[in-house]
C-alpha cells in the first residue's frame, strides 16, 4: 500500500496519541545513545561484560580455555543496581545476556559443531529454570519486559515464556519483537509485518519494505516501528494505518529503534570515506518533532584498493589479508579441514574455515568488494558475523564471511554495497588476551542468506588467496609411536601391526606438524604422498599417489556434515587421538591410504587401504612426502616387511596353498582393468589336486550379473585374472568367488 502526502499528513495529525508509559523517568531515557555504527546500547556500561538493555543488570566473569568457537566461561556475577545478586563458579556456557527483569541465558555453543546450541535459562536469583535446545539458530531477542525470549531457526520462530517454560511456534521471519502484556509477536518478512496475539495472526501490515531490519511494539502493543536502511514507518496495530514515516539519504541510514514511554527512539549510522558516527534521533510521534543528539564517532581511514584480479601461484584470485596493513600475515590458529578434536575418540570433525588471531577490537576490513548478504549471530555477543557476496541476486554466489564482531562496531547490513579495504567492524574479545576471526568463501543463494538451510556451503581454503603467503617452515614427519615412524593398521582398525609384520588390507597413517608463517600453533600437512618400493629389486610396487589435499569443498556448512569426512582423513582411536583445543601442540595423524589418488573426497574412500597379499613376502620401503600451502615440503621413509605367507612371486605358479582366498582386486578404485586374485587349496588332507569347480562373476549393486571370468575346474593353486570394465559405467562392483565348498565376495570401484 502507498501513502501520498496528504495521507502521511493527515495521518500525522491525527488523534493517535502514545501511551505507552507516560510515567517513564527521564533516567530512564536518558540511559541510551548511539554507538558509532548507529546501534542503541546503554550510555554507560562501566566495568560489566554483559548489560541488560535498561542498565539495570549488569554481570562480570573470567574467561578460560576457548577453542575455535567455544569459550569457558568462570566466576559469573549478576549485579542489580550494582549489588551482588547470584554468582556461578562454572558457567554452563560460553556468552550471555540478561534481560530487563534479570533474567539470564545462558548461550551454550560447546557442540557448536552439530549446529546445536543449548540455551540455559536462569531466574534473577540464580535458579536455573529450564534448557531449550535449537539447530541452526540466528537471531535472539528477550521481550522489554524481559520474561519472553524469541529464537529463530530454520524450523521458525519460536517464542519462550521464561517463567513458564512454554514455547509458542510462528512462521520463518526477517525480524521480529513481542510484548509480553498483550502476549503479542510481530514477525517482519518480505514487504510485511505479521501480527499475533495469543498465537493467533490477527492483523497483516504492508511495509513495502524488502528487507527490514528491525521492528518494535510499543508497550500494550499499540503501535508498531520498523525500519530498512532509509525508511522508517509507524503503524497503528488495530488499524494497520501508517501514524508516522521518515526518510534518510545520503551518508545516513537507520540501525535501531526501541520504543521508551511515549517516544521512539532511533539510531542512525552517519557514514562518510573519512568517519563513522552514530545519531539517536528521538520522535514525537504526536506532532512528528524530534530531536537528535551525537553519539560514538569513529574516524576512517582511506585505503588504495590492492590490484585487481591477480593470480597467485595455486592459480586463486588473490585477496589481501583482512586486517591493515594487507600485505602483512597474521597468526594462523586453526587450518582448514583442520582435525578438530577435544570431544574423546568417538566424534571429531574438520573445521570450516581458517581462525586468524589478533588483537581485541582490531579492525577489520573488506577483502573485496560486493554486496552484504547476511548480518547475524549465531548466539550471543560474541558471535556476530557478516558475509559479502559478489554479486546482488537472488540465486547462488560466493562471500568471504567475517565472524566474531563486535556488534556495536559492524557498519553494513544486507543489502548494502562494500569496497575492497572498506572497514566492516572490530574484533571481539575472545580471550582476555586475544580475538579471532573466522574467515572463509561461502556460498548460498538468495537476497538474504540464513544459516543452516542446508544451503549455506564452504568452498576453498583461504590460505591459498591470501596475498602475501611468507612461510618459509617445512612441515615435518614426526614418528606416530615412538619406535615407529609410521603407523600401521588393518584397514578400518585400531589394530596396529608391528612394521615387521604387515599383513592383509592396511592403512599408513603418518603425523605431521607445520607452522604457518611465524604462527606457534601446530597445523597439519596441507598436501599428502605416499608410494612404495621393493628392495630386493627397487620394483615401484605402489606408484607415487595423493593422500589429501585440505582443499575440498562442502555444500553444507555444519560439523555433523563434515564428521564422517574426518575419519577419511584422519585417524582418530583411543590410541591416536585428536589435540585438545588449548594445546599448541597438536596431533594430526594422517591416513595416506583412503584415497582414490583425486583432489576430490567421498566417503566410500573409508573403505579403501594397501592390499600387501597382493605382494610377496619380503621388504619394502614406505616413502612419505608432505606439502604446506606455501610449496614447502618434508620427505621420509620407512622400511616394512610383508607377511601374508605368499611365496616370491617367481614361484607362484608352483606354489599350492593350504587354505581358500579371495585378495582385494587391485588397483582399487581402477579405470578401465584391474586383477583379481583367488587361490584354490588342496582338496584333502591327503594333498589329492583334485580339480573343482570354480565360478567367478562380477555384479553391479542391484545383483545382477555383469561379467563372468572363470566358470570351470581349476587344481589347487594360486590365481590371477584380468577384468576389463571399459564397457561398464563407473560405481560400484561386487565380485564373487564360489566353488564346492567355498564362497567369498568383495567390493571394486571402478571410476572413469
Amino acid at each position: 500500500m502507498k501513502f501520498n502526502k496528504l495521507q502521511i499528513a493527515i495521518v500525522s495529525i491525527s488523534i493517535f496519541f502514545f501511551v505507552f508509559n507516560p510515567k517513564a523517568s527521564a533516567e530512564e531515557k536518558n540511559k541510551l545513545r548511539a554507538a558509532q555504527n548507529g546501534k542503541l546500547v546503554v550510555r554507560n556500561q562501566g566495568e560489566y561484560k554483559s548489560i541488560s538493555a535498561d542498565g539495570v543488570y549488569g554481570a562480570n566473569y573470567s574467561i578460560g580455555a576457548v577453542s575455535d568457537e567455544y569459550r569457558e566461561l568462570h566466576d559469573f556475577r549478576l549485579f542489580e543496581n550494582g549489588i551482588l545478586l547470584f554468582s556461578i563458579r562454572e558457567v554452563p556456557g560460553s556468552d550471555v545476556e540478561i534481560s530487563n527483569s534479570g533474567n539470564v541465558v545462558f548461550y551454550d555453543h560447546s557442540e557448536h559443531y552439530k549446529s546445536l546450541l543449548k540455551i540455559h535459562f536462569y531466574s534473577k536469583t540464580g535458579e536455573k529454570l529450564f534448557t531449550k535446545e535449537f539447530t541452526g539458530a540466528s537471531e535472539f531477542r528477550f521481550s522489554d519486559g524481559g520474561n519472553k525470549f524469541g529464537a529463530r531457526n530454520p524450523d521458525g520462530l519460536f517464542v519462550i515464556n521464561i517463567q513458564s517454560g512454554q514455547t509458542e511456534r510462528y512462521d520463518l521471519c526477517y525480524r521480529f519483537d513481542m510484548d509480553e502484556t498483550t502476549n503479542s509477536v510481530a514477525a517482519a518478512v518480505e514487504n510485511e509485518i505479521r501480527i499475533y496475539q495469543n498465537g493467533v495472526m490477527i492483523r497483516s501490515i504492508n511495509t513495502e519494505m524488502q528487507i527490514p531490519r528491525k521492528v518494535d511494539l510499543s508497550q500494550n502493543s499499540e503501535f508498531i516501528c520498523v525500519i530498512d536502511k532509509y525508511n522508517l514507518r509507524v503503524f497503528s496495530v488495530k488499524s494497520a494505518n501508517l501514524v508516522f514515516s521518515d526518510r534518510l539519504g545520503g551518508n545516513y541510514s537507520f540501525k535501531d529503534i526501541e520504543f521508551i514511554g511515549n517516544e521512539l527512539y532511533a539510531g542512525i549510522h552517519k557514514r562518510t570515506k573519512f568517519e563513522s558516527s552514530g545519531v539517536m534521533r528521538i520522535y514525537n510521534v504526536q506532532g512528528k518533532n524530534f530531536k537528535e543528539s551525537l553519539g560514538g564517532k569513529r574516524e576512517l581511514t582511506i585505503h588504495e584498493a590492492s590490484p585487481k584480479n591477480l593470480k597467485t601461484k595455486t592459480g586463486y584470485k588473490s585477496i589481501p589479508w583482512p586486517f591493515a596493513p594487507f600485505d602483512s600475515m597474521r597468526t594462523v590458529w586453526n587450518h582448514y579441514e583442520q582435525h578438530m578434536g577435544g570431544y574423546g575418540s568417538s566424534y571429531s570433525y574438520l573445521h570450516q574455515g581458517l581462525d586468524l588471531i589478533v588483537p581485541i577490537a582490531e579492525p577489520v576490513y573488506s577483502v573485496y568488494s560486493g554486496v552484504v548478504k547476511c548480518v547475524l549471530t549465531l548466539g550471543g555477543a560474541v558471535y556476530w558475523r557478516m558475509a559479502v557476496s559478489d554479486s546482488q541476486n537472488v540465486g547462488w554466489s560466493n562471500g568471504w564471511l567475517y565472524a566474531h564482531l563486535i556488534e556495536n562496531t559492524i557498519q553494513f547490513e544486507v543489502g548494502d554495497t562494500v569496497s575492497v579495504h572498506d572497514y566492516l567492524g572490530d574484533i571481539v574479545e575472545w580471550t582476555s588476551e586475544w580475538g579471532h576471526i573466522h574467515f572463509v568463501e561461502i556460498r548460498d543463494s538468495g537476497l538474504v542468506w540464513f544459516y543452516n538451510d542446508n544451503e549455506w556451503g564452504i568452498n576453498f581454503n583461504p590460505l591459498l588467496a591470501l596475498t602475501p603467503m611468507i612461510d618459509p617452515h617445512p612441515p615435518i614427519i614426526q614418528n606416530v609411536f615412538d619406535n615407529s615412524l609410521f603407523g600401521f593398521c588393518e584397514n578400518e582398525t585400531s589394530n596396529y601391526l608391528m612394521q615387521d609384520s604387515l599383513y592383509g588390507n592396511i592403512d599408513i597413517i603418518a603425523k605431521v606438524v607445520d607452522y604457518i608463517g611465524e604462527s606457534v600453533w601446530q597445523q597439519p600437512a596441507f598436501r599428502t604422498y605416499y608410494w612404495i618400493k621393493r628392495i630386493s629389486d627397487n620394483e615401484l610396487i605402489q606408484p607415487r599417489k595423493l593422500g589429501h589435499i585440505l582443499n575440498h569443498s562442502y555444500n553444507f556448512y555444519d560439523g555433523d556434515n563434515y564428521e564422517p569426512y574426518a575419519a577419511v582423513m584422519f585417524k582418530r582411536d583411543e590410541l591416536l587421538l585428536p589435540s585438545s583445543w588449548s594445546s599448541e601442540q597438536r596431533n594430526y595423524y594422517h591416513v595416506l591410504t583412503n584415497s582414490d589418488g583425486d583432489s576430490i573426497i567421498n566417503l566410500s574412500e573409508d573403505d579403501l587401504s594397501f592390499p600387501t597379499t597382493d605382494f610377496a613376502d619380503g621388504n619394502y620401503r614406505v616413502y612419505v612426502e608432505v606439502y604446506d600451502p606455501a610449496g614447502n615440503y618434508d620427505l621420509d621413509s620407512m622400511d616394512v616387511k610383508f607377511k601374508n605367507g605368499i611365496v616370491n612371486v617367481s614361484e607362484i605358479e608352483t606354489a599350492v596353498p593350504d587354505k581358500f582366498e579371495l585378495s582385494q582386486n587391485y588397483p582399487n578404485p581402477f579405470n578401465p582393468s584391474t586383477k583379481i586374485r583367488y587361490r584354490i587349496p588342496f582338496a584333502d588332507t591327503h594333498r589329492r589336486a583334485s580339480p573343482q569347480n570354480v565360478s567367478l562373476k562380477v555384479y553391479d549393486v542391484l545383483g545382477n550379473e555383469v561379467a563372468t571370468l572363470v566358470n570351470e575346474a581349476r587344481t589347487p593353486g594360486v590365481y590371477e585374472v584380468n577384468f576389463n570394465a571399459s564397457h561398464l559405467s563407473s560405481g560400484m562392483y561386487i565380485y564373487r568367488l564360489r566353488t564346492e565348498n567355498f564362497f567369498a565376495a568383495r567390493k571394486l570401484l571402478l571410476l572413469k
